[in-house]
């Protein structure tokens, strides 16, 4: 059966990591055996940590496929001939799918700055997919399948990093101008 207008593809891509990121989530409540298992805090903890490291490592497939050898389709499929530019955009969600991913070993450290990345980066791609959409008439399918993903990914991202930032989740002492070993005192 044809695939009237290339749709099938792009919709898989950009639906199918939500449906892992929830049943990964869900599994992962079920499954959990911290002592803090199931309790608001925990779960909020567990679904930024999919949402960040689940994202960047689906998007390790969207490197692929700006830097790989079927970087002109994928070119083609947002709308767009193949540039220099998709080469950086390749480069960019490289940098977006490390820093996320290591959001799994380093969380709170990385967690803030992998949401703000992902913020300034999805946010200014869907401003430009939108734009394209409405000033340029590009219909294509991965120009117009990627808004809703743009959109809600890093909306999602930043209310689960304020509810963790806000007693949910804590960085442990951090050290007093870099002196290891000497916690910063509280309130100072």
């Amino acid at each position: 059966m044809a695939d009237p207008g290339g749709i099938v593809r792009p919709m898989v891509f950009f639906v199918v990591p939500w449906i892992v990121l929830i049943v990964g989530v869900l599994i992962n409540i079920a499954a959990d055996r911290h002592p803090a298992r199931r309790t608001g805090p925990r779960i909020v903890e567990l679904a930024l940590l999919w949402l960040m490291v689940w994202f960047s490592v689906w998007g390790l497939i969207g490197v692929a496929g700006h830097l790989g050898p079927n970087s002109a389709e994928i070119a083609a499929s947002i709308g767009y001939a193949p540039s220099m530019f998709q080469w950086e955009v390749g480069f960019g969600d490289l940098a977006l799918s490390v820093l996320g991913i290591g959001c799994f070993w380093f969380r709170d450290r990385w967690m803030t700055a992998a949401v703000v990345a992902l913020a300034i980066s999805y946010g200014g791609d869907a401003i430009g997919h939108i734009m394209q959409y409405v000033g340029d008439g590009n219909d294509a399918p991965d120009n117009t399948w990627a808004i809703p993903s743009d959109i809600l990914q890093p909306l999602l991202a930043i209310v689960l990093l304020v509810l963790y930032r806000r007693g949910f989740g804590r960085l442990p002492d951090l050290p007093k101008h870099g002196v290891v070993g000497e916690k910063v005192a509280a309130g100072s």
